[in-house]
């Protein structure tokens, strides 16, 4: 057959909450974001639609900073990249972290300056912007297309589509269906009815029906193929997205799909030089990390991670601070009664992400004291095992200080040693939790038996009030200039 011209692949990236979704949702007149948790795209998905009877293929990268792995994976397999910056808002860190991204990669990018409909809207200074992070836009020093739109009205959008459609025939984007398969996993997760699904962007060659393919250490027979509207099709060409049924196991996001027949010579061996990292080396180097740092006395965070695909997967693991977190167990799937098993034996937190848990599992994790957290929001999770790494690193992170006394003297009185204290600030409440500190040591956790001021028994002193203390435990030992410092833990 001969060389053609395909459609171009085009990826939309920025900041999260400046339209990128929205944008995608007009051009293909679907609703994705109401769908979505949280209203952010949990995963990369793509979809193609014509514009003036040619077709242009979309990646939907998502635009939390956790993951900015997958971005950089959809820059790799781009030809067109369209920089979303909100009118009202500006340029942002991940703004910032996608210009990066499409420097590297070297990719044409059009910058679409979303929610022009808004009232305080300023192109002008989002250019200018653009321009302190090289990205010179035309009337600002450069040749950049920026076309002003409202993905939420619509008007802009069909100068977007005309502006992609010329600059993918400026880049003659062309290429032999007869070629080798080559496609690029941007997805990939596991059902329990139909097995081990991977969606993917054919690069070139084509990919058919009861073809035997291999991509990383994942093969299999392409069992079905659907279109992004999930219509079964039996031939996918280049620059079209589909999803495949047929791997044995799960392939890792951004593999590239080889025919197992096809041979690749040069090509094939500089790939496997450069092969993605897989989902089980990276669990492996932190698994590996972690035992190097076992004879040592830091405490850490254990953890079992459960998602319901890869790319989100990645995109957790890569946020672990491997000082402070031991990842025992990684995999796509559902929380088993395995899992629940290893945590019992290791005391870890079980972490699940975008999967059901089974009553049976959560029974008996209940039964074993073992902890489920289950989330449907990716940043709510990072934030979460975030601070909790942080609270092994400093275990007085979540503590609020209510009150500060200093001791002043100590007497004795009917065989009990008193300490005689002054609130430096807050308030101290008889009631209170309290540590007692010299320096910069805590040397006990003292609970208070009575409080006096003079002879009258209190139940709280304020900022400069003084009271004389007896303390329950009879084996304290508390000297002059020690603290006593009242808090409770933050919810």
């Amino acid at each position: 057959m001969a060389i053609q011209k395909r459609p171009p692949v085009v990826t939309i990236m920025g900041h999260v909450d400046h339209g990128k979704t929205t944008l995608l949702d007009f051009i293909r007149k679907s609703r994705i974001t109401e769908g979505e948790a949280g209203g952010i795209t949990q995963h990369i998905g793509a979809y193609q639609i014509e514009h003036k009877n040619q077709a242009i293929t979309f990646i939907d990268t998502p635009g939390h900073a956790a993951f900015n792995k997958m971005r950089a994976r959809g820059a790799q397999i781009t030809d067109i990249v369209v920089l979303v910056v909100a009118a009202n808002d500006g340029v942002k860190p991940q703004t910032i972290e996608s210009i990066r991204h499409i420097t590297e990669a070297k990719l044409p990018v059009i910058v679409a300056i979303n929610k022009m409909d808004l009232k305080d809207a300023q192109p002008d200074l989002v250019k200018s912007q653009l321009v302190e992070h090289k990205i010179l836009v035309q009337g600002f020093g450069g040749d950049v297309e920026a076309i002003p739109l409202s993905a939420k009205t619509g008007k802009g959008v069909d100068t977007l589509l005309d502006t992609i459609l010329l600059i993918a025939e400026l880049n003659e984007l062309t290429v032999d269906p007869d070629a080798p398969l080559e496609a690029v996993v941007i997805e990939s997760s596991k059902d329990s009815r139909r097995g081990s699904l991977a969606s993917v962007i054919v690069r070139s060659g084509t990919l058919h029906l009861r073809q035997d393919i291999v991509a990383g250490e994942a093969e299999g027979r392409v069992k079905q193929l659907s279109d992004p509207l999930g219509k079964a099709v039996e031939t996918v060409t280049p620059g079209c997205p589909t999803e495949i049924i047929g791997f044995k196991t799960v392939p890792a996001v951004g593999a590239v799909v080889h025919d197992q027949a096809a041979e690749y010579a040069a090509v094939a061996e500089a790939e496997a030089a450069e092969a993605p990292v897989t989902d089980a080396a990276i669990s492996q180097e932190l698994t590996d990390l972690d035992f190097n740092f076992l004879l040592d006395d830091k405490p850490r965070l254990k953890l079992i991670i459960r998602a319901d695909v890869e790319g989100t997967l990645e995109a957790i693991i890569d946020t672990l601070d491997p000082e402070s977190t031991e990842l025992l167990s990684s995999a796509v799937g559902q929380v088993s009664e395995a899992d629940v098993d290893l945590a019992v034996a290791t005391g870890a937190l079980i972490v699940s992400f975008h999967t059901k848990v089974s009553k049976q599992v959560l029974l008996l994790a209940k039964r074993a004291n073992v902890r489920i957290k289950t989330y449907d929001v990716i940043y709510e999770l990072i934030e979460n095992l975030q601070k909790q790494m942080l609270k092994l690193i400093d275990p007085t992170l979540d503590e609020v200080v209510t009150g500060e006394a200093e001791i002043l003297q100590i007497f004795e009185m009917r065989g009990e040693r008193i300490a005689g204290i002054k609130v430096k600030s807050g308030v101290i409440n008889k009631a209170d939790t309290f540590y007692l500190a010299r320096g910069e040591d805590r040397i006990g956790s003292p609970t208070i038996k009575s409080m006096r001021h003079g002879k009258e028994e209190v139940d709280s002193v304020k900022t400069k009030g003084e009271a004389g203390l007896v303390f329950r435990q009879a084996k304290l030992t508390f000297e002059v200039g020690d603290r006593l410092v009242a808090f409770h833990i933050a919810d």
